[in-house]
């Protein structure tokens, strides 16, 4: 199968560079290190909590190293997309397979090289913090188990879709203008995380919970934030946990058919980047 060959190319490359390398292994050998030698150098001192962390906490904590994990991958797929482009490597790729199969593949196999950082990120991040804190998984409800894999995978869709079409229409990372600036939008929730997780259930929050580009940093904080800003009594209703679910799937259905289009003619132009007038004439193209 063509969409499993590609795949296995993107996640091996992805694997084997150098970048993958430091950020999955190195790095986090030097953080685990240190915080060894600081929670044995002065783990004497400090006096643990009487209670564990509240699911609230923790799922809020979850929430960020998600979504960042997420779009980190993102960029990670622009750089791909970018660096295909450049070498060429893409007009032989193309003549052997379509630009939907493509761009999945792209997609599914950074992805899959994306969540083992996240893994290899998240387990750090926990084992780090229960060195000082009472931190226990036990403390997540069944919301959180099921919800947040969903917003994960396709928030990663959704903004490697973003970022893997900005890589396709500019020419390099110094010429990105208002194409480039696309990529921040999905990012946007992070810069109101305070103001989300202090008021989970304001109506502009709210709003923004069912837009795709945003739903899943916001649901993500929401669903985490809730039950903590209003002591337990009160969780996000089940309807828009649905209904932003549904519409984030459809939002990346629709994102990564746009994707293709672009990618298509956009890989294949070099010498400048595309206009937004060029990418909505290219987007509206049959495939």
């Amino acid at each position: 199968m063509k969409l499993g060959k590609v795949i296995r190319w993107e996640f091996t490359q992805s694997v084997r560079s150098k970048q993958f390398l430091i950020i999955t292994i190195l790095l986090p050998a030097i953080v685990a290190v240190a915080v060894f030698a600081i929670s044995r150098g002065i783990g004497d001192d400090l006096g643990s909590p009487a209670e564990p962390l509240t699911a609230g906490l923790i799922g809020i904590f979850l929430a960020i190293i998600l979504y960042l994990g997420a779009f980190m991958s993102g960029v990670m797929t622009m750089y791909g997309v970018m660096k295909e482009k450049q070498s060429r490597v893409v007009e032989m790729m193309l003549s052997s397979v379509s630009a939907w199969e493509l761009v999945c593949g792209k997609l599914i196999g950074l992805g899959l090289a994306g969540l083992i950082q996240v893994l290899v990120w998240a387990t750090l991040a926990y084992v780090g913090a229960s060195q000082f804190l009472p931190v226990s998984l036990a403390a997540l409800t069944l919301v959180h188990w099921i919800t947040y894999p969903f917003y994960f995978v396709l928030g990663y869709l959704f903004i490697g879709s973003i970022f893997g079409t900005v890589g396709a229409a500019i020419k390099d990372i110094h010429s990105g203008g208002a194409i480039g600036f696309a990529g921040i939008i999905p990012y946007l929730p992070m810069m109101f995380t305070a103001l989300i997780v202090q008021k989970p259930d304001t109506l502009w929050v709210r709003i923004a919970g069912f837009i795709p580009p945003f739903v899943p940093g916001v649901m993500l904080l929401r669903i985490g934030a809730t039950p903590l800003a209003s002591e337990g009594t009160r969780f996000v209703p089940a309807w828009e946990i649905a209904l932003s679910l549904a519409s984030l799937a459809l939002g990346t259905l629709l994102m990564m058919r746009f994707a293709t289009r672009i990618f298509e003619v956009g890989m294949l132009m070099t010498g400048k980047s595309a206009s937004l007038r060029e990418l909505w004439r290219w987007g509206r193209r049959r495939i």
